[in-house]
């Protein structure tokens, strides 16, 4: 996804992107169903991607689309422009048959093979706009608030499922692209020389919450050579945008398995999914605040997944691994709670995404204590403790 650029030309209207989605939407439908009848249902709520619940008779379908690639926050805010360049760009972004939504029908056609992870259900590809089945199953995110105990084991369950991903040798030419790591996409929205303009406004936004100059002092320790995690030697193709609620989990004790939707495939350090998983459960529940003991349960259920992930190998590269994870960890927080604090209000935020930008303060406060750990040299093991006690407190 791109970088939002102040200083970019007059940004298109909400209205006339949208207007125009749902042309789209529509066209590629009864080009796709030419004997059906369809209507438009609800939009789904997201920073990145357009996406409308679709009726085909007496079916619901999910309908995704995505201009240039990039993401809504970044296009609402002129990053590619003015509406008319926009148009023009995305007629030939759609013909040039390199978009984003290709590729995410060509990963759900390959993670639909064999034994890997479960996908939602292709239903078709026109113009751009991708169709897939509503997936079944309960939000991870929903069992855990529910059965806060069962949280290392439906983390081990997941994971277990994403372990044919990890392992596979198949050909996977053509099914990643401009999806970045955690640390790329960092750097690509961080790294340049000046993107102080673009934390100074953001920054501006958490007045109250610890002050506009706490954004820009997360991101500048987090940039730090000793803080920038070693690249591995070893790389695995990843889920990519895993988070709780895109893992739907089947009735317990049917047998029926996993489902995860969205996918964004990289390759990467094999870790850089837990870093995600982890990372977005907490956001999800700082978003939503549960009981005190619930966060607890979670967190500690997070704790003894990700030792469970890192056992096998010597005590010093358990504790290297985790630090590294922490760091992506902070990375992914950051990357994220700037991307709902840069959008605009005329585009709909998920839950977690309006929570989180309406009140970045407890995040943004425990980021900047753990990353300081991370600066002063904190013994991993302090400070992955310490991170998880930061955690709960913005979570309560």
């Amino acid at each position: 996804m791109s970088t939002v650029s102040l200083l970019a030309p007059p940004a298109p209207a909400a209205a006339d992107v949208f207007v125009y989605a749902d042309r789209q939407i529509t066209e590629a439908a009864i080009t796709q169903w030419p004997d059906a009848w369809v209507s438009l249902g609800t939009r789904v709520p997201s920073p990145t991607g357009y996406v409308r619940r679709i009726r085909v008779d007496d079916r619901h379908v999910y309908a995704k689309y995505s201009f240039l690639g990039t993401s809504l926050v970044s296009l609402l805010r002129g990053a590619s422009g003015d509406w008319p360049k926009v148009q023009a760009a995305q007629e030939r972004y759609v013909r040039s048959g390199e978009s984003l939504m290709r590729r995410e029908a060509a990963q759900i056609r390959f993670l639909a093979a064999g034994r890997r992870p479960r996908p939602a259900q292709f239903k078709g590809l026109q113009a751009g706009v991708l169709f897939t089945a509503p997936a079944t199953g309960t939000p991870l995110s929903r069992l855990l608030l529910a059965d806060p105990g069962r949280t290392a084991e439906l983390l081990d369950e997941t994971f277990r499922d994403l372990q044919p991903l990890y392992q596979s040798r198949a050909d996977a030419s053509g099914l990643t692209g401009a999806e970045r790591s955690i640390v790329g996409t960092f750097h690509r929205k961080f790294g340049h020389p000046t993107p102080h303009a673009y934390l100074a406004e953001l920054g501006g936004s958490t007045n109250g919450d610890g002050g506009p100059e706490l954004l820009p002092r997360v991101v500048r320790r987090l940039l730090k050579p000793t803080s920038l995690p070693n690249p591995s030697p070893h790389r695995a193709l990843c889920y990519g945008d895993l988070k709780p609620e895109h893992v739907l989990m089947p009735p317990h004790g049917q047998g029926a398995r996993i489902r995860f939707i969205d996918p964004g495939l990289v390759f990467a350090d094999p870790h850089t999914d837990l870093a995600k998983f982890v990372m977005r459960t907490v956001l999800f529940l700082v978003a939503t605040k549960p009981a005190p003991a619930v966060t607890e349960q979670i967190l500690n259920g997070l704790a003894e997944h990700v030792d469970n992930q890192l056992r096998g190998t010597s005590p010093h590269d358990q504790l290297m691994a985790l630090r590294q994870l922490l760091t992506w960890m902070l990375m992914d927080a950051v990357n994220i709670l700037t991307t709902y604090l840069a959008a605009p209000s005329s585009l709909p935020l998920p839950p977690t995404g309006e929570a989180l930008a309406s009140r970045p303060g407890p995040l943004l406060l425990a980021v900047d204590r753990v990353t300081a750990y991370l600066e002063q040299g904190t013994s991993v093991t302090s400070m992955w403790e310490s991170a998880l006690a930061e955690f709960k407190a913005a979570a309560t």
